[in-house]
């Protein structure tokens, strides 16, 4: 503080002026690392920093519960997609029925997801997990099934094979001269005939290649709602440690 001197009816007075104020603020932010590593070191604090980052209980049950009923819908179009399927000609995807049996789990899986979610049972969650794992192993055989159908159904020898159904019937008649053979159709019937057969196979294709996706789209879902079922149990689990972590502090 400097003094200067001010003369005041004849008598000299010292006068202090004041120096600039000069503040220093300071802000010191941690880490998100630093944060995680001292809550690490704090069981109570990591447990809650865990239940404070993670998904809401809310979040997760709706998202299982979307899950659980497009399961069923994915079901029920598989089965409609088998009854489309079975009225085609012969095809490996056809004989083996997969159609239905892969579907049918997929609706069992779905209706397992949200009896799950209404009573939060941990026999109702583990049975959930097993119809799960079910449904994708049963789709991961359709997948396989139907794309051995396609490479069929796409083969020379299967559409040589399907076109010989509108080769003209042949007959032999034995005369004193030989034998005399003669077509009973026309060859505008038998183009006519080629036609709608191509034309019924490329709709028999189309179902085939839509089961197929459908498949895939199970195994998708299937796989988002296990991993929505394991991170709430592990959410449940985290939990009841933190719990007893309390407890025992």
């Amino acid at each position: 503080m400097t003094q200067t001197t001010v003369t005041l009816n004849g008598a000299e007075v010292a006068s202090a002026l004041p120096q600039s104020t000069h503040i220093n603020i300071h802000i010191h932010q941690q880490s998100a690392l630093e944060q995680l590593l001292r809550a690490i070191g704090s069981p109570k604090k990591f447990f809650s920093c865990l239940q404070d980052t993670g998904p809401s209980k809310a979040s997760i049950h709706h998202g299982q519960l979307a899950l659980g009923v497009t399961q069923i819908l994915l079901g029920f179009v598989s089965c409609v997609f088998g009854v489309c399927i079975y009225f085609g000609p012969w095809t490996e995807l056809r004989a083996s029925g997969c159609a239905f049996w892969s579907g049918s789990v997929a609706i069992v899986a779905g209706a397992g997801t949200i009896v799950h979610e209404k009573r939060q049972g941990k026999l109702s969650g583990q049975i959930a997990c097993l119809l799960i794992l079910a449904c994708i192993a049963t789709a991961v055989a359709a997948t396989v099934l139907g794309v051995n159908s396609l490479i069929w159904q796409t083969s020379a020898s299967y559409y040589f094979k399907i076109s010989s159904t509108c080769d003209p019937l042949q007959s032999s008649m034995g005369s004193g001269y030989g034998i005399t053979r003669y077509t009973r159709d026309s060859d505008w019937k038998i183009e006519r005939c080629k036609f709608y057969l191509n034309m019924m196979m490329n709709l028999f294709l189309a179902f085939c290649i839509m089961f197929t996706v459908v498949c895939i789209l199970k195994i998708v879902v299937s796989l988002a709602s296990l991993g929505l079922s394991l991170r709430s149990m592990c959410g449940q689990r985290s939990q009841a440690l933190y719990e007893e972590q309390t407890e025992k502090n």
